[in-house]
């Protein structure tokens, strides 16, 4: 059976957030291969209705996509097999006083503090990331306390979810990549699926 594929946009960040809106509306019709004219996109809060929230892609239909911002950077997901949330974050912005009381749990906090004093702000975003992306994914974003989400990080620097308990989604089907996101940035995709992805970066 072959695997499923998942494409990444990489490139500069536009300086106003509706151009990049743009570019998630011209990743999913070079995706698709329709016309950017087919393609319509809507951003509304599921608890407010305001003109904010998740993206969802209206036309075509079938297709999932997320993105995130970090530094100079813009990441575009777009799936066309299930939920899909990526997330950006620069190692830099991770590392600031205070920022682990609200990001992790105490597990977290104690496997970063065994790690190597020059390893722990890139390990920090990668953890980061990991819950941002799954928070994502759940349609949830940072409603949820991220400190209820116990990541992990496994060989070679990887994220792994551990535990979820007010998950509402199915975790058996939860997959979660890292992703090359350039000097300073670490990237994480979660995804819901019958397996892991294969990533295709444009």
């Amino acid at each position: 059976m072959p695997q499923t594929f998942f494409s990444l946009l990489l490139q500069p960040r536009a300086p106003l957030p509706q151009t990049d809106r743009l570019l998630l509306a011209a990743a999913v019709a070079r995706v698709c291969a329709v016309d950017l004219a087919a393609v319509t996109i809507e951003q509304r809060c599921e608890r407010c209705g305001g003109a904010h929230g998740r993206p969802r892609v209206l036309t075509p239909g079938g297709v999932h996509v997320s993105l995130s911002r970090a530094g100079r950077t813009v990441v575009v997901a777009v799936s066309q097999v299930g939920p899909i949330g990526v997330d950006l974050e620069s190692v830099a912005s991770v590392a600031r006083a205070g920022f682990d009381d609200v990001a992790f749990n105490a597990d977290e906090r104690t496997a970063l503090a065994e790690l190597p004093v020059d390893e722990r702000d890139r390990a920090r975003a990668a953890l980061w990331t990991t819950k941002e992306a799954l928070l994502k994914l759940s349609g949830e974003g940072l409603t949820v306390d991220p400190r209820e989400v116990t990541v992990a990080l496994g060989p070679g620097g990887a994220s792994a979810l551990l535990s979820w308990p007010t998950a509402t989604l199915d975790l058996s089907r939860v997959h979660v990549v890292g992703f090359d996101a350039g000097p300073g940035l670490v990237g994480t995709l979660a995804l819901l699926g019958p397996r892991a992805p294969s990533l295709s970066m444009l």
